[in-house]
């Protein structure tokens, strides 16, 4: 058997060695290709940048929005720890961002309030009611916590009655105007109000009805959700929203709650005074079942038994 074998010549002449060294080599090749495809990919984000399409606005929004909320949040927390200096620093950088945004303004004038800067938040104030809103009630709230401040007691109440029935904590208002009519000696509607302050407190879908405010700052600026949001407050808020949060744990908290035992106290003084003291000796006992180290309502019903060893019982109130 015969086998041939062929070869191919290497051509070892100058001009083949020339031919090689001058053709590009692959890296070179694909370097060229990628800075090609760089300098059409900054042609195509220029031409963008000039037409500037919804869905490029849409995207730099969201993102205005995020380190604004990121702020925000910061400035919260700092809030809630009493820590004032650091939550004014906060909303200040939030506001820089989104200058319009109501409830960054709201809580900044709560800031400067708490730090003593009363000018200063009703200046923040003033400026977030002339913005377009559907927090208007809790502006209106601040003023007249300022107010308050200020020593300006009829101005405000006139500011807490305004938000009676609003998104407002209702317990809180309520119990703001009751504070205030207690100082006037306004018995009668100091009495009305801290029986709806209880009536808020006792209030089992409290939970979710703070839930749904809570969103109202975060989505702010979505007007979709806020739709959904005011929806669901327009048609009422029932026992089985609250489901999720269990109601058996929501009533047994409300059975320990000393801000309820505290709201008893006050309905107890304010029955001493109109001389009703079988409400009395009630409220005072309903406090120290809540709450049984509160040393008021104990003080109260040894107050209550020494006058009723000392008053007559046809002059007492039953």
């Amino acid at each position: 058997m015969c086998c041939l074998f062929f070869t191919i010549p290497v051509d070892g002449s100058p001009q083949s060695q020339k031919r090689r060294h001058s053709s590009p080599s692959r890296r070179q090749t694909v370097l060229t290709w990628f800075l090609v495809l760089v300098w059409l990919a900054l042609i195509s984000f220029g031409a963008i940048s000039l037409t500037n399409p919804n869905w490029l606005q849409e995207w730099g929004h969201q993102g205005v929005q995020a380190e604004s909320q990121s702020y925000k949040q910061y400035g919260d927390g700092f809030l809630h720890q009493g820590d004032y200096r650091r939550a004014i620093t906060y909303y200040q950088k939030a506001l820089q961002i989104t200058p319009q945004r109501v409830s960054i303004m709201i809580n900044l004038a709560v800031a400067y309030t708490y730090s003593g800067f009363l000018q200063e938040a009703d200046r923040v104030l003033k400026a977030a009611s002339r913005l377009e809103s559907n927090r208007k009630d809790l502006i209106g709230f601040n003023l007249g916590e300022l107010l308050e401040r200020q020593g300006k007691t009829e101005e405000a109440i006139r500011y807490y009655k305004e938000a009676i029935g609003s998104k407002v904590d209702q317990g809180l208002v309520y119990r703001k105007l009751g504070l205030l009519y207690l100082d006037a000696k306004r018995y009668d509607e100091a009495l009305e109000a801290f029986e709806n302050t209880l009536a808020s407190q006792t209030d089992v879908n409290l939970s979710y009805k703070d839930m749904l405010n809570r969103s109202l700052d975060d989505y702010e600026d979505d007007p979709v959700t806020l739709k959904i949001i005011e929806a669901q407050f327009s048609c009422g808020i029932s026992t089985g929203d609250s489901a999720s949060y269990d109601l058996k744990i929501i009533r047994h908290l409300q059975q320990i709650d000393p801000e309820i035992a505290k709201t008893h106290n006050h309905l107890a003084y304010i029955q001493v005074q109109r001389k009703d003291y079988s409400s009395t000796a009630q409220h005072y006992q309903k406090s120290l079942e809540i709450w049984p180290g509160n040393t008021d309502a104990r003080n109260g019903m040894d107050y209550l038994s020494k006058m009723r060893r000392e008053v007559p019982p046809t002059d007492l109130k039953h």
